[in-house]
């Protein structure tokens, strides 16, 4: 799961709160401004089958709103991973979709093969590199809370 929990408590600081402004006001601006983000979010997502760019949502408690990916690979996805060695079933199948190819498991074609047993060397080998998706959207999610904020004034 990769997330950014945003604890009220701490929010004043971060957007500059004035005492004028009441919670439920503060709470709403931050909420439309975390639920404006997930499209973007979306948009930026590395798409194979899916999963990941379908699993970013926002939930809300009475102290925090959390704006988050919660695929089972998101982790990986938004902070990388060091070097070990991935189970290969999942890769022969991302090969066989990356390459569009027609043969079946267990006899997999030499193509898809190579490119799952390449992908699997590299990354025993090197390790994922983080893509860093909600870190690098993070300013812009900051921008629209502000912009939903000053509404409120």
């Amino acid at each position: 799961m990769a997330v950014i929990q945003v604890k009220l408590s701490e929010l004043g600081k971060l957007l500059g709160a004035e005492p004028k402004r009441q919670i439920p006001q503060i709470k709403h601006a931050v909420r439309i401004g975390l639920l404006q983000s997930i499209p973007h979010l979306v948009q930026k997502s590395p798409v194979d089958t899916g999963q990941y760019a379908n699993s970013w949502d926002f939930t809300e408690t009475e102290s925090e709103m959390i704006l988050g990916n919660f695929s089972p690979h998101a982790a990986v996805i938004e902070n990388g991973a060091r070097p070990f060695t991935p189970p290969i079933g999942p890769l022969l199948a991302w090969a066989k979709r990356v390459l569009n190819d027609s043969s079946q498991p267990p006899d997999y074609s030499p193509e898809v093969r190579g490119l799952a047993y390449g992908v699997r060397n590299k990354i025993q080998k090197e390790g994922m590199k983080p893509r860093n998706i909600l870190g690098q959207e993070m300013p812009n999610i900051i921008a629209r809370i502000k912009r939903e904020f000053k509404k409120i004034e």
